[in-house]
């Protein structure tokens, strides 16, 4: 038994990967497609056997935040999104805009760094015969792209978690469950690499001081947020973070939200797991 003896066979480390076209139509560039690992049916049942561990574990010990509803049992992304819209519109009944930060992770599963993983387990007291059999499921991975009749050759991973893998989001969660904590008081939302921040500020007698408290917490938490991303090795995409305010009055406040000295561009709408 693999459990047994602390071992995960290499031969099921290699698994084809296809990529899929994520553009509706066209040919698309390398960072238009998305890997998705096609895997044995042994390893996949390992996974599983993995995964309800990992599972067990996390959830018994309250490790990953409320405010994260992806690939969790009983967690709805209806329920996300209506939460959402509940705490904006109870802003604006008593007139407080609310600054919404969208934030977007590039290629976020493919970027995972594996002893940051490992350090934030062990952090967390993950027994040892699971983090041991973990770190034998991403170390020494191999792995080759089939396209078309094309084959390339076969090449080693040292970063990432798995696209088609039934352990890999779960891991994902899991290792980014203390982002909640450093984000502060205010309001966080996340399904699974999909993250919004929600800003209110204190009531105040103009709307402007409010707004000059969305800009300065804004942009502070922002810069947090980059921080994290630096030092977990887990980057942003600058390009597709951005924010908006949500408000009752008849114009539109200007507001100036930089990230790591990038000023992040202000959207009236924003489709957010899949709502407007």
């Amino acid at each position: 038994m693999v459990i047994g003896v602390d071992r995960y066979p290499d031969i099921w480390k290699s698994p084809k990967i296809v990529t899929l076209n994520k553009l509706k139509a066209g040919t698309p560039r390398c960072d238009q497609t998305r890997p998705i690992s096609l895997l044995a049916t042994h390893p996949k049942l390992f996974e599983k056997v993995m995964l309800e561990r990992l599972i067990y574990w996390a959830e018994t010990n309250r490790l990953v935040p409320a405010e994260q509803s992806g690939f969790r049992s009983g967690r709805l992304l209806q329920t996300r999104v209506f939460s959402i819209y509940q705490e904006v519109k109870n802003n604006m009944a008593a007139n407080i805009p609310t600054l919404a930060v969208y934030v977007d992770y590039q290629k976020a599963y493919d970027k995972v760094w594996h002893k940051g993983l490992v350090v934030k387990l062990n952090r967390m007291r993950i027994p040892v015969g699971l983090l041991k059999l973990i770190i034998l499921w991403f170390n020494d991975r191999r792995a080759y792209v089939i396209f078309g009749e094309n084959k390339s050759k076969i090449f080693y991973t040292h970063i990432g978690l798995l696209q088609g893998s039934s352990l890999g989001p779960y891991l994902f969660i899991v290792y980014h469950s203390d982002l909640v904590t450093c984000l502060g008081a205010f309001s966080s939302h996340i399904f699974a690499d999909d993250l919004n921040v929600h800003i209110s500020p204190p009531i105040c007698r103009g709307f402007q001081p409010m707004i000059k408290f969305l800009e300065e917490e804004g942009t502070k938490i922002c810069n947090i947020i980059a921080y994290y991303s630096k030092k977990w090795k887990q980057p942003v995409n600058f390009s597709k973070a951005v924010v908006q305010v949500f408000h009752s009055q008849v114009q539109n406040p200007v507001v100036d939200i930089h990230m790591e000295g990038i000023k992040l561009e202000v959207v009236k709408e924003f489709k957010y797991l899949g709502f407007t």
